[in-house]
């Protein structure tokens, strides 16, 4: 396995052959040999195979007893059929108390369905026509609210805002005498009666929304912190000196690094997907090759900047302090645990590109709603520029094969 080929000829940043003879013949038995030496050093440690294998079964079993939900601007989009001052009046009372945010305003059914398929929107409100005609003579019009229910608790509060809000508003005209005034104080002649429709999650089971974030959170914190301790354990027992007298590229170790961690999370995540369906019931509306094609994109990131974090600490005790202070930061801006709707609009802004904000939606999209690769565009983007720009991170500060 080793040469006595001198450092420098091998060691430098540009080495002749680094990227070009990767996936020759001769190449991939060098990585073969490397792999072989990843796994028995993975294997041979029984704490870290027994917590690889531990973790999915403890966090799906334990952290979806302990989330709770909370509400705050509500997207929705609007169908006015009737576009009277009445109707533009419900829309701005249902905004005012910042519970609800009209994202977009649209003319077709069909519009506002994609809309809410892709994400954009988490509910819609349609206002059929003679809304205020109906009103003014005294009848009793129906307002449409279609919910999407995978945000789960937030969904169910959202329904009982809904229905409050636009429960008063007819007191509201009432009392400036805008249509007939009740002639018993506790009821009004006219009403706005609403039909709620839940989509996706009907029976606001907060199982269905928090265990599809766990999964994200599973592989998030296996990729991560496994990358970063077992590569840096390199450094501490000085086989990493040994390894840099050979004739092999910075890539070839980065890939022999890697690929077993990425096996073990799509393992990971294989029994944490299980232990979701057959548990909690959690359905799998959408197509099992999606989800694995983006949590595999997601992994290739994850893992890349738990390189990085290794490449930057020294011991495992810096790599700990690193990865919890990273991951900690990117899981509690990520929507877990708080709606990101309910953040303020610098993070909602910064989760544009936090990585794991957009696993645990796509995650949730795929398996819940059934979302297709198209309605994923956005997430696609977020993953793939963060995967590209944690890999070239990594080869700009792997220090090992620098002369």
């Amino acid at each position: 396995m080793f040469s006595d080929v001198p450092k420098k000829e091998y060691l430098c940043p540009y080495a002749p052959g680094d990227f070009r003879d990767n996936f020759s013949a001769h190449s991939m038995h060098k990585l073969a040999i490397l792999l072989k030496k990843e796994f028995l050093q993975i294997f041979r440690d029984r704490f870290m195979l027994r917590v690889m294998v531990m973790l999915p079964i403890v966090q799906l079993l334990v952290l979806p007893l302990a989330a709770n939900y909370d509400i705050k601007n509500f997207r929705m989009a609007a169908i006015d059929r009737d576009n009277t001052q009445f109707s533009r009046r419900l829309l701005t009372k249902m905004q005012a108390g910042g519970y609800f945010s009209l994202a977009a305003a649209v003319l077709s059914w069909a519009q506002a369905e994609r809309m809410i398929e892709r994400g954009d929107v988490d509910m819609i409100v349609e206002i059929p026509d003679r809304f205020e005609r109906d009103m003014v003579q005294g009848r009793s019009p129906e307002l449409s609210v279609h919910i999407s229910a995978i945000n789960g608790l937030s969904a169910g509060v959202a329904a009982g805002y809904a229905n409050s809000i636009v429960g008063d508003f007819a007191a509201e005209l009432a009392s400036e005498h805008l249509i007939p005034a009740p002639a018993d104080a506790a009821k009004f002649p006219v009403q706005v009666n609403v039909a709620t429709q839940e989509w996706y999650n009907p029976k606001f089971d907060y199982k269905t929304v928090i265990v599809p974030g766990i999964l994200a959170l599973l592989i998030t914190i296996a990729g991560l912190s496994m990358m970063a301790l077992n590569t840096v354990k390199e450094k501490e027992r000085g086989t990493i000196e040994q390894l840099s007298v050979t004739p092999m590229s910075r890539t070839r170790y980065m890939f022999a690094k890697m690929i077993p961690f990425f096996l073990i999370g799509l393992v990971q995540f294989t029994i944490g997907l299980t232990i979701a369906h057959f548990v909690y019931a959690i359905p799998m509306v959408g197509s099992l090759f999606l989800l694995y094609g983006v949590v595999a994109l997601y992994l290739v990131g994850i893992l890349c900047l738990g390189f990085v974090i290794a490449n930057l600490s020294d011991t495992q005790v810096q790599a700990v302090f690193l990865t919890f202070f990273i991951m900690m930061t990117l899981i509690l801006m990520s929507g877990l645990f708080t709606p990101i709707e309910s953040m303020p609009d610098w993070a909602q802004r910064a989760d544009v590109i936090n990585p794991v904000a957009h696993i645990i939606s796509s995650v949730k999209m795929i398996l819940v709603k059934g979302s297709t690769a198209a309605d994923l565009t956005l997430h696609w983007l977020g993953l793939g520029i963060f995967a590209a720009a944690m890999g070239v991170l990594s080869v700009v500060t792997f220090r090992k094969l620098r002369a």
